[in-house]
This record gives C-alpha cells, sequence and structure tokens, in this order.
C-alpha cells in the first residue's frame, strides 16, 4: 500500500515475500529457552552481539555460520541492560542490578567488571566515543557516568533538573554527549572538555523519550513517546523537528544506518519502522506472524538489520535488499 504525499506507510506482511524473490525475515530462535534477547550491536566483522536479559548472558551470532555463542556474565542476576562496542572490538555493557559497568574481550574471552561509585545509581544506557571512553546513565543516580579503560578510573557528572531520570545516551565527533531526561522532559548535551551540561526542554510536555541516536551529519533522534513522533534535533541551530509514526505508537530502541535512514522498534506493536529524512517517508513492517515484541535494533555493513524479540524469543533479520526495493523511486 502506498500514499503519496509527506508521509508514505507500508504495511508489508510476511506472506507478500513472494514478491521479491527470497523470504525477507528470517529468524534465529534462542539457544537457551526464555532468554529475552535484547540491546543489539553489529561488530566490525558483522557478528552480532545482543544481551540475554533473562538468563544473564552475553551472546554473538555470526550471520556466516549462522552460529549462536553464548558468555555467562560474572556477577549472578546482574540484570543486562545495554552494551555497545568500542573500536578495539570489546563489548561493553551495563548491569542495572548490580550496578556495575562490565567489558567482554573476544579475543581472550574475558570479562573485567567495574563497581559505579554511585550506589544503587541503576545504569541504564551505554555508548563509547571516538577516543574509548564510555559513557553511561544513571537513572536514579541523576548523574551521566564516564570510564576510562585506560585508567580505570570512573567521572560522574550530576544532571542539573534533579530527579531527571536519564535514559538514551549518544556520543558526537566534537566531543559532547548527548543525553535523553525522561523525567525531566529534556534533551542534555554534556561538553566533555568542560564538564558544563547544557539541557533543552523537549517540544512537547511529558514526551517520555527514551533511545536516542546520531546520524552522520550529527543530527540527533530520538523518540516522542507523548507525540507518537520520531523527533530530530539539529545541534547548531538548537531546534526540534517532530515526524509523527504513521501507526501512532510507540518506539522503543532507534539506530541510523550509513544512508541515513532511521530505523526503530516499534514497543509492543509487533513491527519494525523505517524513516528517510530525504523525503521524511516512513515504512513500517510487520514481524512475522503472531504477537511480536522487538527489542534493540542494529544495522551491519550490508545494509540488514537486527533486531530481538522478547516474545518469540528469537533475533531477526530482515535483509536490507527486500527493503530497498519497498521505496519509491
Amino acid at each position: 500500500m502506498r500514499i503519496v504525499g509527506f508521509l508514505r506507510f507500508v504495511l508489508f506482511l510476511v506472506v507478500a515475500s513472494s514478491v521479491w524473490g527470497a523470504e525477507p525475515f528470517q529468524t534465529y530462535a534462542m539457544p537457551t529457552p526464555h532468554a529475552l534477547p535484547a540491546r543489539v550491536a553489529v561488530d566490525k566483522a558483522n557478528d552480532v552481539w545482543f544481551i540475554e536479559v533473562n538468563t544473564n548472558k552475553l551472546a554473538k551470532f555470526n550471520p556466516a555460520t549462522e552460529s549462536f555463542t553464548e558468555f555467562d556474565l560474572p556477577t549472578y542476576r546482574c540484570f543486562p541492560a545495554d552494551l555497545t562496542l568500542d573500536d578495539a572490538g570489546r563489548v561493553w555493557f551495563v548491569e542495572q542490578d548490580a550496578n556495575q559497568l562490565g567489558v567482554f574481550d573476544p579475543a581472550s574471552k574475558s570479562f573485567k567488571e567495574y563497581d559505579i561509585p554511585t550506589i544503587e545509581s541503576s545504569p541504564l544506557r551505554i555508548a563509547a566515543d571516538a577516543s574509548g571512553k564510555i559513557w553511561f546513565t544513571q537513572f536514579y543516580g541523576n548523574k551521566i557516568g564516564m570510564f576510562d579503560p585506560l585508567s580505570e578510573r570512573f567521572e560522574e557528572y550530576d544532571i542539573p533538573t534533579p530527579d531527571a531520570r536519564p535514559v538514551g545516551i549518544v556520543a558526537d565527533y566534537k566531543g559532547r554527549v548527548w543525553f535523553i531526561e525522561n523525567r525531566g522532559n529534556k534533551l542534555g548535551r554534556l561538553d566533555v572538555a568542560t564538564g558544563k551540561i547544557l539541557e533543552y526542554p523537549m517540544p512537547n510536555p511529558f514526551e517520555s523519550a527514551m533511545d536516542i541516536a546520531i546520524d552522520r551529519l550529527g543530527y540527533i533522534w530520538f523518540s516522542g513517546d507523548k507525540g507518537r513522533s520520531l523527533v530530530m534535533f539539529d545541534p547548531v541551530a538548537e531546534k526540534f523537528e517532530s515526524f509523527p509514526v504513521p501507526s501512532r505508537a510507540s518506539m522503543d530502541s532507534l539506530t541510523v544506518d550509513a544512508e541515513g535512514k532511521v530505523f526503530f522498534t516499534i514497543r509492543d506493536a509487533s513491527k519494525v519502522g523505517v524513516f528517510n529524512p530525504k523525503t521524511k517517508e516512513f515504512i513500517e513492517l510487520k514481524v512475522g506472524l503472531g504477537e511480536s515484541k522487538p527489542r534493540g535494533i542494529a544495522v551491519d555493513g550490508a545494509g540488514d538489520v537486527w533486531f530481538g524479540d522478547i516474545k518469540q524469543d528469537v533475533l531477526f533479520k530482515v535483509r536490507g535488499d527486500a527493503l530497498s526495493k519497498l521505496w519509491m523511486q
């Protein structure tokens, strides 16, 4: 279905796969039952990393061999909440219940864990910057945390707004760290050089934004829960622009591909979405058959899209070539 205009909404069912000659969706069942796969990242070799929230594991999927490898996290029931990759290929993750920062070295297959200075800070989201420093949000600690892998030391930065409940976080290439204040209803910017935090009020009250991403042009993207919109922030003009999601659903996770397209999972709606900033058009894709709860999303070097599904307990792949055929030429 195509609607010509400002927005184009395509509902794409698996049963239509014959149009593209091959199955556009592929699923891979978790090797450990009831894993609850979430928060996905892809490394330079196109291996897919994700956390198994319920089974306390870090996992890797090799698309070439279609095989999983699982690694038990050292701290029992630490409740891993998010992960990121650094340029050296190490996997960093936050442990929400254990109040720790962890790292896994795939070369040596070894873990290290570090206690976060603020007690019961509830680390939630994590990002690596261009220099290799690790940044994370402290949901209850009301701070932005930084860890330097070279010195193995933490620094913490107090958020000006009390009880802001920081969630999504991302680092740009100008020495700034951007983050979402879920309860504070603001977009935050931390200047790494000065340690100062600047806050921008969200365009709508009670937006309840969660995840955040950045494109190659430096534009900041995040989900607007109340407005059911994808929101873009221009750091130069310091202005927001909102794009209503066609299904008017709430988004969960965001990522941006090399071409600047924004991919997102739709919370409890059995769908994933794509937004093209050049044409200001959306595509929404029905995820397989039956009920689905997609969590986490990443795009690999071939343009294939990966995300976990905590309802079906599988890792999903959406073929990039099938997606590209959906856009109006």
